[in-house]
């Protein structure tokens, strides 16, 4: 009997999101009579951590697992107190990108990646050697697997559209270059990442995230659903976390306007996000007067009940890869608005299942409004939704195509 082939996937945490949950669905496909699944985890923490099957073996990080959660706001604090105070040497790393950022002299979030990546040649190694390494959770753990872990076959997986916003290609391209594959989750992105690195083009393939349409709907059926049962309006909702990237500050300003133009809606967000992230989006809401419109209800690990009440499904992004959320939408036949991101056409059929909009505050409200006006409009965009193929578990030959060295 052959061994089994030993693979390390490397994430951060299992916090409730969108990659997590794109590696839940992936994991549940694996199978496990070939492959020995290790989970390093940057933290070993999270609403999704109960859901790792246990065939999975998950291991934390020893040391500097903060570093995976800097970004622009907090990489200052993060680095100091993860990194300086144990080794003031670390300051001369820092200096030359931190001297930068004060003086606001070129792009903030290229020169963080860049701190980080110097910084992050300072981790220990990874002990255990393995088969097969997929970078599952992106960047970060890209650039973690390419310095410290010692692999045969090393792959990177991108869920976002590396040109929004756009990268440093300096310290970018070297790195696809040195993994064996760079799986990315939608057409649109594989071909958009192919022509902006067409060397790199043999090395890039698209594997979309999985997902399993018996699983969602046995969790839609069960489970809690909105608290305001009295209300009897129009519920809106939105499953992501709070963050620029996702919108929702635009979202606050179309609520005011349709507050304004007498429709009663209000507008539900599960997820969660920085402190300073969400306490910005309350205050929002609170100066455009929709404080009882907008309806933060957090984290769970069963969204589903509530996107099987909802009226529409919006997802106002200014830019994503492929949103797991929208792919569960369609998966319970909801009315969906999506901003055009790049592979907005790409899931809504070029708005034959759905309503596209700029992205935009004009154009999310009037997507919203178009379908707040047109009942007709929703339930021909649920029905063509029921005679559309939504599971895609096949998509994990492509994973064992990779890794068996036929791709």
């Amino acid at each position: 009997m052959n061994a089994k082939i030993k693979l390390l996937i490397i994430g951060i945490t299992m916090q409730p999101a969108g990659t997590e949950k794109s590696f839940l669905s992936f994991a549940s496909c694996l199978d496990y009579d070939k492959y020995d699944v290790t989970l390093l985890l940057a933290k070993k923490e999270g609403l999704f951590l109960s859901m790792i099957p246990a065939q999975i073996r998950v291991i934390e990080m020893e040391d500097y697992a903060d570093m995976f959660t800097l970004h622009g706001g907090n990489a200052m604090h993060v680095i100091w107190n993860s990194m300086v105070k144990k080794n003031p040497a670390v300051l001369f790393d820092i200096l030359p990108f931190a001297a930068k950022i004060a003086l606001h002299i070129g792009n903030r979030a290229d020169l963080t990646m860049g701190m980080w990546c110097r910084l992050e040649r300072r981790f220990p190694d990874l002990k255990e050697e393995f088969d097969i390494a997929v970078a599952y959770w992106g960047d970060k753990t890209m650039f973690y697997m390419l310095d410290h872990v010692r692999a045969k076959k090393k792959i990177a997986w991108l869920h976002f559209d590396y040109t929004k916003p756009m990268r440093n290609d300096a310290l970018y391209a070297p790195a696809f270059a040195a993994c064996d594959y760079t799986v990315t989750v939608s057409r649109p992105i594989e071909a958009s990442l192919k022509a902006h690195f067409p060397a790199l083009a043999d090395k890039i393939v698209c594997m979309e995230n999985i997902n399993d349409p018996r699983l969602i709907w046995d969790l839609a059926l069960r489970g809690e659903t909105f608290p305001d049962l009295h209300f009897k309006g129009k519920r809106i909702l939105t499953v992501g976390r709070i963050a620029e990237q996702k919108g929702y500050d635009m979202a606050v300003k179309v609520l005011a306007r349709l507050r304004k133009e007498g429709y009663d809606v209000r507008w539900y967000i599960i997820g969660s996000g920085e402190r300073e992230q969400e306490e910005a989006l309350k205050l929002a809401a609170i100066d455009y007067n929709v404080a009882d419109l907008l309806i933060l209800l957090g984290n769970t690990t069963n969204p589903y009940t509530y996107m099987r009440d909802c009226d529409i499904y919006a997802q106002p992004s200014r830019h994503e890869g492929k949103p797991i959320a929208v792919e569960e939408a369609k998966i319970l036949y909801k009315p969906i608005l999506a901003t055009e991101y790049l592979s907005a056409r790409e899931q809504l059929g070029d708005g034959s299942l759905g309503e596209i909009c700029p992205i935009s505050v004009d154009g999310i409200y009037e997507g919203l409004k178009k379908l707040l006006d047109n009942p007709f409009l929703c339930e021909c965009y649920s029905d063509r939704l029921t005679a559309v193929r939504t599971g895609n578990t096949e998509e994990m030959r492509i994973f064992e195509a990779l890794t068996d060295g036929n791709a």
